[in-house]
């Protein structure tokens, strides 16, 4: 799974590598921002994505094949049907959006095309991202990397053929994206009737959306969609704050967004696997084996922040030359500089969130969940909106480090509470 993860966000900074590096800074900075604004739209695919994680997890631990088979193939269709109804909602409002995130209007016409183009692709990506999700949730997780790895590669090849054969520009990066996407979500389609075929009582392929199926999808998709929402609206709040300080602050805070990103990949896999793993574990009562994963995923988590912390002090300027010229851009890589030695402080108090926030997932925990983001959401945009004037571009990542800092400590509470609270029941139970 952090492989999966991994290999997505460095196509992803592969990609903005190739638009920075052979079409300029101009169009980094309009798709940078396009980026943001795209996300808005994706966190619904991420929110289908968790229901089937702990929904079919839970019912696999159990050994109730058939229920789980009917739960994938429902919140397939769910999905599916929520990005349609995006698509048109999506057309018509990014004009209004980069409007309200004070986007340069030299940048608007790049930044327009290419989220029109991918958006247009949402039913795709959420039918490949949940369907993907199926797959790791049944212990599937490699097959899930490959069809990714295809995908990221077949999309690295089509954005090169499409910006340096054709000379599409931005145009060429948004159609990479979909054509690669669309293919592997008919084979991931494939993979997934195959795999229905192979148990002993296949499932119907019609849906059951019913009042009740729905809400105990919703009931674990919603508050993970809202809290991704939340917290990418919050991001894209902060970039329509970064970009009034011009294009060389624009430049260095896509740069670090990018590389925070692919960071991040190694924890937040270890918090995903923790999620599945301990929601088998509990749904069996076994919580001794849910306290040594918990500890076991945070001490490799410490080793990698380690080594990645080495690498961003040593490496610093490396870094940034992947996106834009160190040298050209002098104030870009002074806040790419600076974000990032702080990113060592911020990375190492994001491993306890992220296994916190993985263990509350598990036990459905959602309304906990919730709060401790948009706790941490609000607590960020507060600071940094009240840090702006005296600090300038140092409010960025000097309200991301106090507000992880503070919920930390938070979610680490409502853990240790609820996992009490499981072991007194169960004894009480004996």
């Amino acid at each position: 799974m952090i492989s999966e993860f991994l290999v997505q966000q460095l196509y992803s900074v592969v990609d903005m590598a190739i638009i920075g590096r052979f079409l300029g800074a101009r169009q980094l900075g309009a798709v940078g921002n396009a980026a943001n604004i795209i996300m808005l739209f994706l966190v619904v695919s991420g929110g289908f994505e968790m229901a089937v994680d702990v929904m079919v997890s839970r019912l696999l631990g159990a050994g109730r094949n058939q229920e789980k088979a009917a739960v994938a193939r429902d919140t397939l269709c769910l999905s599916a049907i929520s990005g349609l109804i995006l698509v048109v909602i999506a057309w018509l409002s990014l004009p209004s959006l980069f409007k309200a995130v004070s986007l340069p209007e030299n940048m608007m016409g790049d930044a327009l095309l290419y989220g029109r183009v991918y958006l247009f692709a949402l039913p795709i990506i959420y039918i490949y991202d949940v369907g993907r999700a199926i797959l790791i949730s049944n212990e599937r997780a490699q097959v899930s990397f490959y069809l990714l790895a295809g995908s990221s590669l077949l999309n690295l090849l089509l954005n090169l053929f499409f910006i340096l054969g054709l000379q599409l520009g931005v145009l060429g990066s948004a159609l990479g994206t979909v054509l690669a996407q669309g293919a592997m979500m008919l084979v991931t389609l494939w993979l997934l009737a195959k795999m229905d075929r192979q148990e002993a009582k296949p499932v119907s392929l019609k849906p059951d959306l019913s009042l009740k199926k729905i809400k105990s999808i919703l009931h674990i998709a919603l508050p993970t969609i809202f809290q991704q929402f939340a917290i990418t609206f919050g991001a894209t709040l902060v970039q329509a704050w970064v970009n009034p300080f011009g294009q060389e602050a624009i430049l260095g805070y896509v740069a670090i967004v990018k590389f925070m990103s692919l960071a991040r990949i190694v924890l937040v896999g270890f918090a995903q696997t923790l999620t599945l793993l301990t929601a088998q574990l509990l749904a069996g009562k076994k919580f001794a084996a849910v306290k040594a994963v918990y500890r076991y995923c945070c001490r490799l988590s410490l080793i990698y922040w380690l080594a990645s912390s080495a690498l961003s002090v040593f490496a610093c300027r490396a870094l940034a030359s992947l996106f834009f010229d160190p040298g050209q851009n002098q104030a870009a890589y002074g806040f790419f500089k600076i974000y990032l030695f702080a990113f060592v402080g911020i990375q190492l108090f994001s491993i306890f969130k992220f296994m916190n926030e993985g263990l509350l997932r598990s036990m459905v925990l959602m309304k906990e969940y919730l709060y401790c983001n948009l706790g941490e959401l609000g607590l960020k945009l507060a600071v940094n909106w009240r840090l702006l004037a005296p600090l300038g571009t140092n409010a960025f990542w000097s309200a991301e480090l106090g507000a992880r800092i503070i919920c930390v400590l938070g979610s680490a509470v409502l853990v240790i509470k609820e996992l009490q609270r499981l072991e007194a029941k169960e004894k009480a139970g004996c």
